[in-house]
């Protein structure tokens, strides 16, 4: 059971009644005052196509949308990471991005991106300073 901002587009919930759902609307609406969040059903048990009162909040097929409370849901899913790599998430309370990135010969390398400094901070084991390459390398600044 969730705060509204806990619910993001592309996540598996469970109703109560244990059947599964991923949300695709999430806030305010016109048929009704207060929080709710659309979801998809899995099967055709829902209550509409994502339309209500003639509005449409969001896309599926007839029977498989609903509209429920926040607080009638429980997250068992987190949605699947945008095109870019990058995945919404909270560090320290804060919204932070994560990024994951895959170089050709090595494992999966992850990293944080700290909203308010904007700096990488990784999640992972420390990874060694770079050294010199070679004996004719110097330390040069370049402007």
């Amino acid at each position: 059971m969730g705060d509204l901002s806990d619910f993001q587009l592309g996540q598996t919930v469970e109703l109560q009644d244990g059947q599964t759902a991923t949300v695709q609307y999430v806030g305010q609406t016109d048929f009704a005052a207060g929080s709710w969040i659309g979801v998809v059903l899995d099967h055709a048990t829902g209550k509409n196509d994502g339309s209500v009162q003639g509005k449409r909040y969001f896309n599926c097929p007839p029977g498989h949308g609903m509209f429920v409370r926040p607080t009638a849901t429980k997250i068992l899913d987190q949605p699947t990471p945008k095109a870019n790599g990058r995945i919404q998430l909270k560090v320290n309370g804060e919204g932070a991005t994560k990024r994951q990135s895959v170089v050709p010969g090595r494992l999966r390398r992850e990293s944080v991106m700290d909203a308010t400094s904007a700096k990488r901070q990784s999640i992972n084991a420390d990874s060694p300073t770079p050294s010199l390459k070679g004996p004719g390398s110097r330390n040069i600044l370049r402007v």
